[in-house]
């Protein structure tokens, strides 16, 4: 079949050509795989035997030039994940539900990557579609970056685990020691009760299913959705303001404000790495983070203190991940470029949001540097961690809570009126 004019189709016809080594117009099994590999996409004999399988439509031995085209057209519409996903097969959704519902969510992603189009160049970093070499090198490199499910719920056990212990010893000690007492007390009141943890092992074992393997799709799909508690807190606090009901409230909505900042940078980051580019997870992110938003109101309304627990925990998981990600993949990321993106928000000259959200440090205490991507990861984890201190501290302060900045401009003001 022959291949048009277009990005993705100059794009295959110029791979088709390197990898067809002995010029016999159709690739092999052994050409796909030698093709992959030397880009740095590390792939098993086994997967690309399943590749050409599928791609080789015509039942003639190897994939042609139009098959390979078909095929990366279906990829670069996110078919492939798609049915996956949705095991036509019937592995665990019978056939005649499964169909319609392809059928659907293909027609959804057309609309979808049509409307994408448009937003090129504008909202999108660069096209996934038309990538240089050095582009290709990289995103070879990002396919090889690993995350194993099984150990970052290890990792967590073993901070629960370090939490209760550090607890039980606390309590043993409290007698004569007020800080201390005070501490448990917080600690306590903090310990999430079973109908907080249902809904939140539910939607972790949910990410593991949709995700597996495809850790910066995770990312991306989790700081899309990680801003929707800070701009429910927000809202919430306005509701409240309008309603007369607690008019002291202006700061803590600065806070969250700074929270929801700090989730778009590093949104912006996984979509610079290319974490969006299936439509699947696109459609999957945006819905979850409207209905994510909803029932946050909604909580937030019956109980903030289980709304902050909540995003707490939340905010641990991503900790434990980003931790385990990068202690799993330091050599790979340390030998590729941080993003852009990274470079213009750790080291803007403007940090005063960065400073805001950071309720447990005075401003300016903290300045990261951007290297490599091993940097940005450590500092997005690090941030991650900074929202933790501070959804803990939403739940046990006695008093409402300052920003940094504007803590600091009091105490300024105290000692000048001294």
């Amino acid at each position: 079949a022959g291949v048009g004019g277009g990005g993705l189709e100059a794009a295959v016809r110029e791979a088709f050509r390197t990898m067809d080594r002995d010029g016999s117009g159709s690739l092999s099994t052994q050409e796909v795989y030698e093709g992959l590999n030397s880009v740095g996409i590390a792939v098993a004999v086994e997967e690309v035997e399943k590749m050409v399988a599928a791609a080789d439509t015509d039942g003639v031995d190897g994939v042609s030039e139009g098959e390979l085209l078909t095929m990366m057209r279906d990829v670069a519409e996110g078919k492939g994940v798609m049915r996956t996903a949705f095991r036509q097969g019937g592995a665990w959704l019978p056939g005649f539900i499964a169909q319609p519902l392809v059928a659907l969510l293909e027609f959804i992603g057309r609309l979808d990557d049509k409307q994408d189009r448009k937003l090129q160049g504008k909202v999108r970093p660069y096209d996934m579609r038309e990538a240089s070499g050095e582009m290709l090198e990289l995103r070879g490199k990002l396919s090889q970056l690993v995350l194993d499910n099984d150990a970052v719920w290890k990792r967590e056990e073993n901070r629960r685990e370090q939490i209760r212990t550090a607890l039980e010893r606390a309590k043993k000690e409290t007698s004569g020691a007020t800080d201390r007492g005070d501490l448990v007390s917080k600690l306590s009141q903090t310990e999430s009760p079973g109908i907080i943890l249902g809904p939140y092992f539910l939607l972790c074992w949910i990410l593991d299913v949709l995700f597996t393997n495809r850790p910066i799709q995770r990312f991306w799909f989790l700081e899309n959705v990680a801003r929707m508690p800070y701009l429910s807190y927000s809202t919430m606090l306005a509701y409240y303001e309008v309603l007369g009901w607690w008019r002291a409230s202006s700061d803590v909505r600065l806070i969250h404000f700074a929270e929801e900042w700090n989730e778009v940078q590093h949104l912006k980051i996984m979509e610079a790495l290319g974490g969006d580019r299936l439509w699947l997870d696109r459609f999957l992110a945006r819905h979850a983070a409207v209905f994510y938003y909803i029932i946050l109101n909604h909580a937030w309304l019956i109980s903030p203190s289980a709304a902050y627990n909540f995003s707490e925990l939340i905010e641990f998981h991503a900790v434990d991940t980003y931790g385990e990600f990068l202690d799993a993949n330091e050599e790979l990321l340390k030998s590729m470029p941080a993003p852009q993106e990274a470079i213009d928000y750790y080291e803007s000259d403007d940090l005063f949001l960065f400073d805001e959200f950071q309720t447990g440090r005075e401003p300016s205490t903290r300045r990261p540097r951007v290297n490599s991507l091993y940097d940005v990861f450590m500092n997005i984890r690090d941030d991650e961690l900074e929202h933790v201190k501070t959804m803990f501290e939403c739940q046990t302060a006695e008093v409402q809570i300052m920003s940094p900045n504007s803590r600091k401009q009091r105490v300024e003001k105290q000692t000048a009126s001294r």
